[in-house]
């Protein structure tokens, strides 16, 4: 791994400065062989793995805060910084500050001139990528050095249908359809394409991640780590089929008309198929049943299902520890850094030391956790005085995510006092802070490498019984899928006897919140299954609790409205920026509503 990504730096910043003041075309049109050096690039191996991991710099982006010239680069030139994660745009989370992206879609401000600033804010970057993966299909066979043999090209071209279909997929779970690139283009008029439709472009996502699974390994050596491998592949297109098959794509009617009836089919399939999760519970399946030979496991230590040090349990080492057995592929980027630096001091609260970007964990969310004996925390909505025996009772995985009243922060912050009066209540608007993706190492002036799965082998149990359980209903292995991800943090089994289809999906759903929580999946999931309209999901009421000091070790706690919020229908899906549509002379149909 360290042989590729740690040219990131100098050769993305090499290959960008050519093109950040161009429109998305630009990036797709340049004629053959007028790309600096390019011909000099596939004249050997080793400069064609500089190009590889260029492609990899713009094609896999952590979802945790940064700010890269190189990889957000606008047309103007200037570069912009998601502060904060997307949680505080759902019922996760509430942002500590007021000048982070999510309040825009907590006020239903998202309009065709703020999205790229306000999410999608490597648009620009997705177009780059595409066109790394479309040089490398095109010029890797031409590589003449004797080290680039049929083998190493076979597994570029692997690697770029990856990175390529990876670039596709964040589109099109942003925006439905969007244009196939599927070549170098020549000339800026090749480069004047129409939307796809939603199946057009499913397709041809599929197309490729199969063509990745043929071309790629199983695994790399160590020194490699980081490369696409096969199941990184076989992952991509399980979440891909995934959204999918879900109630926002696959159906009749679009959750908004468009303004030709015709376009609908660039929003959503145009009609309903169950045989679409029957597709996406085989390639979740694929995805477990090649964990085995990719030496790819769950964390999974019997001592450390309930765990009297924290630290030490399976949950958080799961989402704590580089590299771990779990993840199957993870962004690279990054550097050790301390927490003053991207993304630590966009994820620590300002009481710990930071800069006001931090997020809050809701009152909303706080609730989805169930009892340790699998039963469901009763919260009054008067409060209490026992929210120290609330908290003592819940799954396990609460303490190893959330940052609660009287829990540990790190060594340097042993004890969080978030209570009325307390060291680390300062706009701790939830009552609690999130702790996940904030390491030990960065306690008393340490440092870490951030490194967040793209894609971690917990996400694909779930997957499965999702779409299991929404092909064909519930049985034991929903069930089954569903218990090997409770049992490993200390739950107890769910089944599924006497609940409905309805009752099992809502279980899946909860289980999927807290496994996953902070992870960028929730934004993306609460739209595909269309509930973010429902109450206290991206509508309504997000509360969070005020603590009260008692005697003794005592605390109080009353739940409170933090804030209402406001979701729009057409905020299903992402407009298009209103210049990319404007120059697209009516190519790049607008999403409706915006």
């Amino acid at each position: 791994m360290k042989k590729i990504f740690i040219l990131y730096t100098c050769i993305a910043t090499l290959f960008t400065l050519v093109s950040c003041k161009k429109s998305f075309k630009d990036f797709l049109n340049k004629a053959p062989g007028v790309d600096v050096n390019e011909d000099v690039i596939f004249s050997s191996r080793a400069n064609v793995e500089s190009e590889i991991s260029t492609m990899y710099y713009m094609g896999i982006i952590s979802v945790l805060p940064f700010r890269d010239a190189a990889s957000q680069a606008s047309p103007t030139g200037t570069s912009s910084s998601i502060f904060g994660t997307m949680a505080g745009a759902t019922d996760e989370a509430e942002n500590e500050a007021n000048f982070v992206h999510a309040i825009r879609w907590n006020t239903a401000g998202i309009i065709p001139s703020n999205i790229i600033a306000n999410e999608d804010n490597v648009y620009f970057t997705r177009f780059k990528a595409i066109r790394y993966a479309n040089i490398l299909l095109e010029r890797i066979d031409g590589v003449k050095d004797p080290l680039a043999d049929k083998g190493y090209k076979t597994q570029v071209k692997g690697e770029a249908r990856f990175i390529r279909a990876l670039s596709h997929f964040e589109a099109f779970k942003r925006y439905g359809g969007v244009p196939i690139i599927d070549k170098r283009f020549a000339n800026i008029d090749e480069a004047k394409l129409p939307r796809a439709t939603v199946e057009e472009l499913v397709n041809f996502i599929v197309k490729d991640c199969d063509s990745a699974v043929a071309y790629l390994p199983v695994a790399y050596t160590t020194s490699q780590r980081g490369r696409a491998t096969k199941m990184a592949a076989l992952a991509l297109k399980s979440r891909l089929l995934l959204y999918a098959a879900s109630p926002l794509f696959n159906t009749a009617s679009p959750y908004l008309n468009m303004a030709n009836p015709v376009d609908n089919k660039l929003i959503c399939y145009g009609n309903t198929d169950n045989n679409r999760w029957k597709l996406a519970l085989d390639a979740a399946k694929a995805v477990l049943d090649s964990a085995s030979a990719a030496s790819v496991a769950l964390i999974d230590v019997p001592a450390n299902r309930d765990p009297v040090n924290l630290l030490t349990g399976n949950y958080r080492v799961a989402w704590e520890l580089q590299d771990n057995s779990e993840v199957i592929i993870a962004d690279k980027r990054y550097a050790r850094l301390n927490r003053f630096n991207f993304p630590w001091y966009h994820l620590i609260p300002t009481p710990m030391g930071s800069f006001w970007v931090s997020n809050t964990a809701t009152h909303n969310f706080v609730r989805k956790y169930e009892k340790k004996n699998g039963t469901p925390q009763t919260w009054l909505a008067a409060g209490g005085d026992d929210l120290v025996t609330k908290y003592n009772e819940l799954d396990p995985r609460f303490k190893q995510t959330v940052g609660y009243n009287g829990g540990r922060w790190n060594a340097e912050y042993p004890i969080i006092e978030t209570f009325t009066g307390g060291r680390h209540a300062g706009n701790c608007f939830g009552g609690a802070w999130v702790l996940k993706h904030v390491p030990e190492a960065l306690a008393n002036g340490g440092s870490a490498v951030p490194g967040i799965a793209l894609f971690r082998l917990n996400e694909f149990y779930l997957n499965y019984a999702e779409a299991l359980n929404e092909f064909e209903g519930p049985s034991t292995a929903v069930d089954n899928a569903v218990n090997i991800i409770r049992t490993r943090s200390g739950m107890p089994p769910i089944s599924s006897t006497g609940l409905s289809q309805g009752q099992l999906r809502a279980r899946i759903r909860n289980e999927r919140d807290i496994e996953l929580a902070f992870e960028d999946h929730r934004f993306w999931d609460i739209r595909r299954w269309m509930i973010a309209e429902q109450d206290g999901v991206m509508q309504g009421n997000m509360y969070g609790i005020r603590i009260t000091k008692l005697a003794g070790t005592a605390f109080r706690y009353v739940p409170y409205v933090i804030e209402t919020r406001t979701f729009n229908r057409n905020m299903y899906l992402h407009p298009f920026d209103e210049n990319e549509v404007l120059k697209s002379n009516g190519l790049l149909v607008q999403n409706p509503g915006y």
